[in-house]
């Protein structure tokens, strides 16, 4: 990343003559990865909110799941010296880039709006590196959501569970009417964000910030990480088949189909699904996962600020204004399948999957928890290194639970500084 600093600011500095006198007219070029139906939705929503001030949305979307490519894509950009004014940075990977320079400062826009007062202690937190505000949050997903064909436990005569035992008795009833229980992906980020709710259940909030946030490489040998190790092989033997990485948005649809009754994946499925023309509460439901009630592992969309060869800092703050504000607030989650970021939202305004999202994360007695395998809690190194190990523990039969300990255990590294 210094490297790509370096570059880029040396082009930056090629360049002033150019930015001295801005392209006319107020179009952003908008780097992201939203390019399902739901997401593509979603995005479609925040440029109509732009557009009506005046901000024309330049899309560049580059598919891929979690947006492994489109951050390739900005970094090759940035080193030919032509950055996207607004690019979808999230997490760890957003200080990174901040820490480097390439993010503007958003401190003023929060202060105008009152971020301080009307967004989530959390968000703010995670939007703001080295005392500046650096990004505009726009969603927060809830990871450790299982979502259920609401017709296909009705015909097995079970109710949604809220327990291991009660799944495990609704998967029993799925296969005796000769139903597929679950929809799965071998898809490393996929099997990524199971293991990671899996692990937040068996292991309890306070063992998972010790091994994802403070990273202490021992604490992966816990025997409640074998539980969850063996939970995650026990799901995916459920597929009966061997292994396939099957895009998300298939498995969403599988479920919708009744080809599938259960999905363990992050809320962004539930936007899919509406997407679709399903109903929440006819065609489908959702809840925490067993072992998550009263727990919320999060991920967050956020929409960073470039700096480049012209000078759009005006434009780019009216960007943050605008999705910040409640109206595009409301109408961009309710597409994604995400809640807002704001604390002064009505929580009526949203269905029953979101509002509970929405008040777990806003309850004073839940657990909020940032996610790894969403870049929440880990940079790219150990996000993928994570990944691979879990991909490679299910796909390869002879790979004991314990080996797949340590190698966890050796992959984390403790932070180099608070974040």
């Amino acid at each position: 990343m210094q490297v790509l600093a370096a570059v880029f600011l040396s082009a930056l500095a090629l360049s002033d003559v150019q930015a001295q006198a801005p392209a006319p007219g107020l179009t952003l070029d908008v780097l992201h990865w939203w390019t399902s139906a739901s997401e593509r939705r979603a995005a479609d929503q925040l440029a109509q909110q732009l557009a009506q001030a005046g901000v024309l949305w330049k899309d560049a979307a580059i598919p891929g799941g979690g947006g492994m490519a489109a951050v390739k894509v900005l970094k090759s950009r940035v080193l030919m010296g032509d950055p996207p004014d607004v690019a979808q940075l999230i997490g760890n990977t957003l200080t990174d880039w901040a820490d480097i320079g390439l993010v503007l400062p958003l401190g003023e826009v929060a202060q105008r709006q009152r971020w301080a007062q009307v967004l989530f202690p959390t968000v703010l937190e995670r939007v703001s590196y080295k005392g500046e505000v650096v990004a505009a949050p726009l969603g927060l997903h809830r990871i450790n959501t299982l979502l259920f064909n609401q017709r296909l436990l009705a015909q097995a005569g079970v109710a949604p569970p809220h327990s291991w035992a009660q799944f495990e008795a609704a998967v029993r009833a799925v296969q005796a009417q000769g139903g597929r229980a679950l929809a799965w992906s071998d898809e490393p980020w996929q099997v990524a964000t199971v293991f990671e709710a899996l692990l937040l259940g068996e292991a309890g909030a306070d063992l998972y910030r010790e091994l994802v946030v403070q990273r202490r490489p021992a604490a992966w040998l816990d025997p409640r990480v074998e539980a969850a190790l063996l939970r995650l092989r026990w799901l995916r033997s459920l597929a009966a088949e061997p292994p396939r990485e099957r895009v998300w948005s298939d498995n969403a649809r599988a479920l919708w189909q009744g080809q599938a009754a259960f999905l363990i994946m992050g809320d962004w499925a539930l936007g899919e699904l509406l997407a679709w023309g399903a109903q929440e509460g006819r065609d489908f439901g959702c809840a925490a996962l067993p072992g998550t009630t009263g727990m919320h592992l999060y991920s967050m969309d956020t929409l960073a600020m470039l700096r480049g060869p012209r000078d759009r800092a005006s434009v780019q703050e009216t960007v943050a204004e605008v999705v910040v504000g409640v109206g595009a607030q409301l109408a961009y989650n309710r597409i994604k399948g995400s809640v807002p970021v704001r604390r002064d939202i009505d929580p009526a305004a949203l269905g029953p999957c979101s509002r509970d999202s929405w008040e777990t994360f806003a309850s004073a007695r839940s657990q909020r928890l940032p996610s790894l395998a969403h870049r929440m809690a880990a940079d790219e190194t150990i996000k993928d290194a994570v990944a691979h190990t879990l991909w490679r523990y299910l796909t390869q039969a002879q790979t004991s639970t314990q080996e797949t300990q340590r190698r966890l255990a050796a992959v984390i590294r403790a932070p180099s500084a608070e974040r």
